[in-house]
């Protein structure tokens, strides 16, 4: 249980970080993506790479019998919209299926989710502006 609470904080934490980063448009220096990436790595189970390949469906099958559920779907959601995010004009496709995908996850994540994030709600909205 002390795991699990901890674990949940830990996501949380992240999760408010990649929000204020997207919010605030700042690119993550080498250093910190690769702290990051370490982190969400052992979190989500599987490298940020293959986020790259999944559509939302497999994100959320992969964590259905999982008590972090949410969480971990709301970190891959965050992980692919800073991925995006940090993509060059260069890439547009990918860019946007993670853009879109990622959206589409922070709004199942609202939508099933037993908690209510402030901040998921004006990022919701702002992605869906843009």
């Amino acid at each position: 249980m002390i795991r699990q609470d901890y674990l949940i904080r830990m996501i949380q934490e992240i999760i408010s970080l990649i929000v204020n980063a997207i919010l605030d448009k700042k690119k993550f220096r080498k250093n910190e993506w690769t702290e990051y990436d370490d982190l969400t790595r052992q979190i989500l189970g599987f490298p940020t790479e293959l986020l790259l390949s999944m559509n939302t469906q497999e994100v959320i099958d992969r964590y259905e019998e999982d008590p972090s559920k949410m969480g971990k779907i709301e970190l891959a959601a965050m992980t692919m919209l800073k991925i995006s995010d940090e993509m060059g004009d260069d890439n547009l496709l990918r860019k946007s299926k993670l853009r879109q995908d990622g959206l589409a996850l922070l709004k199942y994540v609202q939508a099933e989710g037993d908690s209510l994030s402030i901040q998921r709600v004006q990022l919701i909205t702002m992605l869906e502006l843009a």
